[in-house]
């Protein structure tokens, strides 16, 4: 399946191979296939190794001529030998102020350059090496010779927008020399630990990806097809803790991103997976996938709100109502108290659910949304067509209190307690009918029997003993108060 393919919901394919060819200098990966799940196939391929690059690139009016040897770099006849540089291009002056003050507050600039930069180098954080100042573009020469090494230069204008050149220190630079010297070596342990996860010998893939991180912490496929073998090895911290240096790197990598929102809501993270999958939904905002994913993350990180948000664009990208998505859709909406929303999703599933339920649920959207009339005439269309449901008379019964009929209230709850005597809430709920009537007799029959019902939950016995011990306090029994207070202790030391 090819990266851009859209994938299905529940699962994806199992692969995700890059095959990278050396027809011209900064050529991207083709990307021949996508999962997020790390499946048998699930590695990048390169087949290119690193070399020396010459590029030209269009500067305002002039020609930037960057001869960018990798390794080193070489000088016009006499010059004195130039420092390496880094490079970062924005569209806007303000992209670039914004840029040089976050540099000034200690921010990475290669990191700034990974993560807004359009211009060349991008993946490498704009570095450039050694250039020969002899045959740059004026704004870029007069730029560059104002910068000692370490600093950065002023901002100046070119054919795309705007530029900020870094001058690296000597060290740096040696260091970066050093690092794309190893980098032959580097992309030979890519392809053969590739080569073995692919044929499954996942211990020795494991091996060589490693070594070739180490020398060369550039090499983006390296780090991802790591946090494959250590996903298929089923050290997922591992797994998660790589494809976060791959995403650092290279930060608009979609698949980079899918995947670890999908480790990350595995381990149950997912607040850190709302985080990536948002960011894949910056990279790709028409896609059914990036946005479900979001909303389960969402939905599992109790961003109630956000999930709705989500979810309606999930459906409006699919253009249908799916019922699953739709009962989703409703469910994050009762949560998040959005009634509008709920009750339009409601009335979309009453198509899919056409007995009792569905009135059940409009019933339930409409009262959130303050619509209490409306939602009787539903709860009494679930109780014509299931008397025998307990959900539909309690629910009936908590619309008439609300509307102070309070008699048709108490019957329909002690219906509901008939129904299903196991359920606490519905005591609950008739005892507070009867202390608002002022029977406080048959309120305390009833929520001691809810005590009894909620056996299974000493949290929850615990919370109604409390009230229960109010009852008896309000009906001038305070032994009784006292030992209901004394329960409710011991329920909550279990």
């Amino acid at each position: 399946m090819n990266r851009g393919q859209k994938a299905g919901v529940e699962s994806l394919p199992a692969f995700l191979i890059v095959d990278r060819r050396t027809v011209a200098a900064g050529t991207e990966p083709h990307e021949i296939g996508a999962d997020h799940q790390g499946g048998p196939s699930a590695m990048r391929r390169f087949s290119a190794g690193v070399e020396a690059v010459r590029r030209a690139w269009l500067f305002g009016a002039g020609i930037l001529v960057v001869s960018a040897l990798v390794v080193a770099a070489g000088t016009t006849a006499g010059a004195a030998p130039s420092p390496g540089i880094r490079i970062l291009v924005v569209k806007s002056e303000a992209e670039a102020r914004a840029a040089a003050a976050d540099v000034k507050r200690g921010v990475p600039f290669e990191r700034l350059v990974r993560e807004l930069s359009i211009g060349p180098e991008r993946d490498r954080g704009g570095y450039l090496g050694r250039v020969d100042t002899a045959v740059l573009a004026p704004a870029a020469r007069a730029a560059l010779e104002r910068t000692p090494r370490g600093r950065i230069s002023p901002i100046f204008r070119i054919a795309d927008g705007f530029a900020i050149i870094q001058v690296l220190t000597l060290r740096e630079e040696q260091e970066l020399e050093a690092r794309f010297r190893r980098g032959s070596e580097a992309q030979a342990l890519l392809e053969r630990g590739t080569e073995l996860g692919q044929e499954e010998e996942l211990e020795g893939a494991e091996v060589l990806l490693r070594q070739a991180t180490e020398l060369n912490p550039d090499l983006v496929d390296a780090h991802f097809n790591l946090a494959i073998v250590y996903r298929k090895r089923q050290q997922l911290d591992a797994a998660i803790a790589t494809m976060r240096q791959v995403v650092r790197l290279r930060p608009d990598d979609l698949e980079a991103h899918m995947r670890l929102g999908a480790w990350l809501f595995e381990s149950g993270q997912f607040l850190e997976s709302c985080e990536a999958y948002e960011r894949a939904a910056t990279l790709q905002m028409d896609s059914e996938e990036v946005w479900l994913r979001l909303a389960q993350s969402y939905d599992a990180a109790g961003k109630a709100r956000a999930a709705v948000g989500a979810y309606r664009r999930v459906i409006a990208l699919l253009g249908t109502d799916d019922p699953v998505l739709t009962g989703a859709l409703f469910r994050t909406a009762m949560q998040a108290g959005d009634g509008t929303v709920a009750v339009a999703a409601a009335r979309k599933l009453q198509a899919f659910r056409p007995g009792h339920e569905g009135f059940l649920m409009l019933a339930e959207a409409l009262v959130l949304s303050g619509e209490i009339e409306a939602a009787i005439l539903e709860y009494q269309k679930a109780v014509a067509l299931a008397p025998s449901s307990a959900a539909a008379q309690a629910g009936l019964a908590s619309v008439y209190a609300k509307t102070g009929q309070a008699e048709a209230a108490i019957d329909r709850f002690l219906r509901a307690v008939q129904l299903d005597p196991g359920n606490p809430a519905y005591y609950r709920a008739l005892a507070r009918v009867y202390k608002d009537r002022g029977r406080l007799d048959l309120a305390i029959v009833s929520l001691r029997d809810g005590v009894s019902a909620a056996t299974p939950s000493p949290a929850l016995q615990a919370e109604m003993a409390e009230e229960l011990a109010a009852l008896y306090e309000a009906a001038g029994m305070p032994r009784e108060a006292a030992q209901e207070r004394l329960r409710a202790a011991s329920l909550r030391r279990r």
